[in-house]
Parts: structure tokens; C-alpha cells; sequence
């Protein structure tokens, strides 16, 4: 991908194109539903990503936003500015910028930073305001589990990735907890890993996943599960809630938003590369799922991070 050594800084950020990038970003529908869900509305993700070797990120809000900004650098370095201060962003270090709070953040041009980011909000988010606005560093030992801390994230992604389904909002939600711990409580920090054995509905939507730029069917579904049909598509919806082509169409409109708002593409690029030949159609699918069209989306919808 061709860089720009020269750009000009726009109040709500650019556009951004990181080979590697990974992010999800919640609709306005779905950021209601979680607040307005006990389990998890006390502290809650709104967006969540990664951006490796991010050359020319940069993020400018005279305004702040709604929720908490978490960024932790795993390589290159950035910096921060707000509250007249500047502070530099390295390598195991990460640095809260509190909801409502000016800012602006950009990655360094020799040395671009690779990060992990989330916002957060709810009532609990609160109680750590003492972590709030400042670098903080995290010492590289056989301690630190910084590993287990990546891990995290990526569960978290990889959990919002697979579908916005309740059992994987709260799932996400819920590992916020420890990974909340993870960055507040370094010293006591634990995490016990285990071997995850995919189901077969799980398999199911990694090969959707694999296959997104594709029209699937039940058959399809159902033949690389070893399954019948019908069994297939009732043992999919007893987990998920949802049936499996339109949980598949939701992993689509998901991988739609992503590319309208990361790889800044056209509309009718985005159809295309999701399968769709027709971006009429795939402006209404967009539409009906999502509840907003692409065009209304790219007009409300500034890129978040």
C-alpha cells in the first residue's frame, strides 16, 4: 500500500488503510441494548480494534467522546495531547483518556506505533479514574503476562467478529472484566488458559467467516458440518438464536461496516467484494439489517478510531 509522507490533520481524523487491522464497532442499536442490559451495562465496550504499524493514524476530538479511550502500544511508539500536556505513548505502556476530555493522538512517522484500543463506558468504568489520563507502563517479564493480555483482546475481537449474537456481547462484555484487571491490577494479575474444542456450530461460522465473499446455502452449511439440514439449522439456532443463512448475512453487513469505515471504500466496492453483484440489493439487505443505509451510515458514522 502506497503511504503519504505529507497530510493535513482534519479535526475528526483520516481515513485509515493498516494492513493486519482488526476492529468491530457497535451500531447505535446494538450500544442501546447493552446499556440497557443488567448483566453487562455497569461496564461495557462500545468499539474495540487493533492497528499494526498504523503510519499516519491520527485522531483530533475538540469534544472528546462518549466513552473511556484505552490505548496500549505494542511496538513503535505515538503521542498523546490533552489537558495542555503532551505525553508519549512506547512499547508495554498504555494510557487512558477519559470520556469527555479534548484530545488528540497520532502515531510518530519514524517509529509508527502498533496498538490495541478499546472504548469503554457504564457506571463501574468510573471507579478507575485514578488510571485515567496518564502513561503507564507495564514492566516485560516472565510476570507480566503480556501474552495473556493480548490474548484477551483478541478474544474479545474474535468474539464480536464471529456476530453480534447476545451470547457473544456478553461473552466479549464479561472478559472486559479481566481484561480491565489485567491493565489495573498488574501485580496480581492471573489468567488460566484452556483448549477450546470448536462445535460443530462453531466450524460453521468459521467457514462462513472464510467464505464471506460468498452466497452460501443451507446445503453448503450443513454438508461441511456433516450434518442434515434440518438437524444443522436447529442445532445453529438453539445456539445462536438465529438462523444460520441469516447469521451469516449479519457476519456479511459486519464485514460491511468494517470496510466502509477502515478501507475506505465505495459502496458498490464494498457490495462487490462481499458478493454481492447488484449494490442496489446490497443496499437494501444493508438497510434492513443494520437499520440505517451505507450512505447514512458513512454521513453519521465518522470513523471511530
Amino acid at each position: 500500500m502506497k503511504q503519504q509522507n505529507i497530510y493535513k490533520q482534519p479535526d475528526s481524523g483520516k481515513e485509515d488503510n493498516f494492513f493486519g487491522d482488526r476492529s468491530v464497532v457497535l451500531s447505535k442499536k446494538q450500544i442501546a441494548a447493552v446499556k440497557n442490559n443488567p448483566i453487562i451495562n455497569d461496564l461495557y465496550i462500545s468499539d474495540i480494534g487493533f492497528y499494526p504499524h498504523a503510519k499516519n493514524h491520527i485522531r483530533s476530538r475538540k469534544k472528546g467522546i462518549q466513552e473511556h479511550i484505552l490505548i496500549y502500544c505494542i511496538d513503535g511508539s505515538g503521542s498523546i495531547e490533552m489537558m495542555h500536556e503532551e505525553f508519549q505513548l512506547k512499547p508495554n505502556s498504555f494510557f487512558i483518556i477519559e470520556a469527555g476530555e479534548a484530545h488528540k493522538y497520532q502515531s510518530s512517522d519514524s517509529s509508527p506505533w502498533s496498538i490495541y484500543w478499546l472504548h469503554f463506558g457504564g457506571k463501574r468504568s468510573h471507579q478507575f479514574k485514578a488510571f485515567f489520563n496518564r502513561v503507564l507502563h507495564i514492566k516485560q517479564s516472565s510476570r507480566s503476562r503480556i501474552d495473556d493480555r493480548l490474548q484477551l483482546f483478541n478474544e474479545i475481537l474474535t468474539a464480536l467478529e464471529s456476530g453480534f449474537s447476545i451470547e457473544n456481547i456478553n461473552y466479549a462484555n464479561m472478559c472486559l472484566n479481566s481484561l480491565s484487571a489485567s491493565f489495573f491490577y498488574i501485580e496480581t494479575f492471573r489468567m488460566v488458559k484452556g483448549y477450546h474444542n470448536p462445535n460443530k456450530v462453531d466450524q460453521s461460522i468459521v467457514f462462513m467467516q472464510k467464505h464471506i465473499n460468498k452466497f452460501l446455502t443451507i446445503k453448503d452449511l450443513a454438508d461441511n458440518a456433516q450434518l442434515s439440514e434440518s438437524h444443522f439449522s436447529k442445532i445453529f439456532r438453539n445456539k445462536t438464536g438465529s438462523s444460520p443463512l441469516d447469521y451469516f448475512i449479519n457476519l456479511k453487513m459486519q464485514e460491511a461496516v468494517r470496510l466502509l469505515i477502515n478501507q475506505s471504500l465505495k459502496i458498490k466496492e464494498v457490495a462487490f467484494q462481499l458478493g454481492y453483484k447488484d449494490p442496489y440489493y446490497f443496499t437494501r439487505i444493508f438497510t434492513k439489517h443494520m437499520g440505517y443505509s451505507p450512505g447514512t451510515f458513512l454521513k453519521t458514522n465518522n470513523p471511530q478510531f
